[in-house]
């Protein structure tokens, strides 16, 4: 039985058992977000869980008491209030399902419209709902989140400027990108590299330090044409999530037929990180064969040296 509470506290509500719904679930607990939206003549696309309430807040009056579910079966709406409706999975969504929230001002072929579907990895725990695009507050939010967006690019380009201001080991200690734990090299091994492979590795060496991770490989290039890198990314065994490398570098500029050239890919990494396994990508800049490594630890392999 769902105990009913104000819909003013719903949001706070889902907040709040946060920390005992992912206790339950685990790594797969999805992730909560607020979001803001302005109506618009398609659906707007929601994503809720079998877990956690979403609650939609309009910043105009509703007929919550007329909105409508195309599958009331599979979800079912939890508050009906006069400016916001809550809403939660009752099964994982194979299909989205469609809500109709009705305007009092407004026909009901012009009802606002929301896709519903359970993605699993995040939810929308609560959606904020304006009639216009040029709605003050609705302005002013967005602002905020381009100013928080800008702030953290730019913390980003400094520190990557830091970084390449660095020139050799003392500029390294200094800005911390080697500190007392030094830099741990390690050979990696792979059972299931494909040998059959156009573009494959010859060997791969691992050097890890107290904020990055720096992967370096020697390359067999096959294909008969120049081979040169392009993007990189580490993408995990498990979630599929992938990291996007922060720097790619190589030489020779273009290998031979048949000879092999070294890429070596950097990403950011602290000792928090997860120390699961990886496939290390790198996408050939001219979109021929990729250069794939399976099996890629960050803590693991045949150490060779510190």
């Amino acid at each position: 039985m769902w105990v009913r509470f104000p819909s003013r506290h719903l949001s706070l509500l889902a907040l709040l058992v946060l920390p005992s719904v992912a206790a339950a679930e685990g790594a797969l607990s999805p992730r909560l977000q607020m979001r803001n939206v302005a109506l618009a003549a398609k659906a707007e696309a929601v994503r809720v869980s079998t877990t956690v309430p979403t609650t939609l807040t309009f910043d105009m009056p509703i007929n919550a008491g007329a909105a409508v579910l195309s599958d009331g079966t599979r979800v079912e709406i939890l508050d009906r209030g006069e400016r916001s409706l809550t809403l939660r999975a009752l099964e994982e969504l194979r299909e989205p399902v469609t809500l109709r929230v009705p305007l009092p001002d407004a026909s009901a072929q012009a009802a606002p419209l929301f896709q519903l579907s359970t993605p699993g990895d995040v939810v929308d725990a609560q959606v904020r709902v304006f009639r216009e695009a040029s709605a003050p507050e609705l302005l002013r939010v967005r602002l905020a989140e381009l100013e928080a967006r800008c702030a953290v690019c730019e913390a980003a380009l400094a520190a990557q400027r830091e970084r390449g201001a660095t020139k050799g080991p003392a500029d390294w200690v200094l800005s911390r990108q080697v500190e007392d734990g030094g830099v741990a090299v390690a050979r990696l091994h792979s059972s299931r590299q494909d040998h059959a492979a156009n573009v494959r590795v010859k060997f791969a060496t691992r050097f890890l330090a107290a904020e990055w991770v720096v992967f370096q490989a020697r390359v067999a290039n096959a294909t008969g044409k120049p081979w040169r890198p392009g993007r990189a990314w580490l993408e995990d065994a498990v979630t599929g999530q992938r990291v996007a490398a922060r720097a790619v570098r190589f030489a020779p500029a273009a290998p031979l037929h048949g000879d092999a050239g070294r890429v070596v890919v950097e990403f950011g990494w602290t000792a928090g990180n997860s120390s699961g396994t990886y496939r290390l990508v790198v996408e050939a800049a001219s979109g021929g064969a990729s250069l794939v490594i399976p099996d890629v630890a960050l803590q693991d392999g045949t150490p060779v040296g510190e």
